[in-house]
């Protein structure tokens, strides 16, 4: 039996979803849906019902979950102080989709060549980055500066705008701008109603008299572009981002909303911790479109 076999099924008990489960975990779901097999085979107990809707507890995964949740909370605990006894510590970084790329690169990169570990975990939205934070799921975050709050240390690492990604055939792909108003009429791509972009594209539309016809939530910035391409809609995405759609032969026009802009700030549980991080991140550029 395995350590992460405990951790694939507290997450997906979570969730109620092997998908989400394989997110957090930075896993496929094949590989959860296996692990948690195992688990059930050695116990010779069902500790999930599956549907199409997700997965349930049965009574006796409910009576496991009680069982297991503080020993997967202790075997963390545990790991966490292990690391601080390294001389050149490594880190779990949490990020955002948009920014992944930033942390492959540059100084980041060296430190990890080295033999530094540095895991990162990628989440969806900034709301979900601060709250793994805040319950020490990791060292630090890349975030939206929004999120950041005043209860724990955090400094800008950049400042950027949003595109307009359309179609290659769209009528609107010639501009060299667009305003949110001239959209009104266009289907959306978004991620789920917690994504900031979503929030704020909705926030600056409802001050032009509408609000973004949403078509279609999914997950990731391939998903987005995926479903761009085939006609589902049009999205907004992070400036940062108009090189890979450009790669998907798409139309990436900048959006001219002095309001729509987001700051990327690197949150961490300590000021040592956030001032070493920030270091290594902070001569990396920012790529441009």
């Amino acid at each position: 039996m395995q350590v992460e076999w405990f951790r694939s099924f507290t997450e997906a008990a979570k969730w109620k979803s092997l998908s989400k489960a394989a997110d957090r975990l930075s896993l496929t779901q094949p590989a959860i849906s296996k692990q948690i097999r195992q688990l059930e085979a050695t116990y010779g107990i069902e500790l999930f019902r599956r549907s199409a809707a997700g997965v349930d507890l049965t009574e006796a995964g409910r009576h496991f979950l009680e069982r297991i949740m503080p020993v997967v909370a202790s075997l963390d605990t545990i790991e966490a102080v292990m690391r601080r006894f390294k001389a050149e510590p490594g880190y779990t970084l949490g990020c955002l989709p948009s920014v992944v790329a930033r942390l492959h690169s540059g100084r980041l990169r060296d430190y990890r060549d080295a033999g530094h570990p540095v895991t990162i975990k990628v989440r969806q939205t900034s709301a979900a980055l601060r709250d793994e934070l805040q319950e020490g799921a990791f060292d630090a975050a890349l975030l939206d500066a929004a999120f950041a709050g005043d209860r724990m240390w955090s400094k800008t690492l950049f400042t950027e705008g949003y595109v307009a990604v359309l179609p290659e055939d769209h009528p609107l792909r010639e501009r060299t701008s667009l305003r949110l108003e001239e959209l009104r009429k266009e289907r959306f791509v978004f991620a789920s109603p917690q994504c900031e972009i979503h929030d704020r594209v909705k926030t600056l539309t409802e001050s032009y008299g509408y609000s973004p016809d949403v078509q279609l939530e999914v997950d990731g910035n391939k998903e987005f572009l995926f479903n761009v391409a085939v006609g589902a809609g049009i999205t907004v995405l992070p400036e940062m981002l108009a090189a890979e759609a450009k790669q998907m032969n798409l139309q990436a026009v900048p959006l001219a909303e002095p309001g729509l802009r987001r700051t990327v700030a690197l949150a961490a549980r300590t000021a040592d911790v956030g001032a070493k991080l920030f270091r290594l991140l902070d001569a990396e550029p920012v790529p441009s479109a």
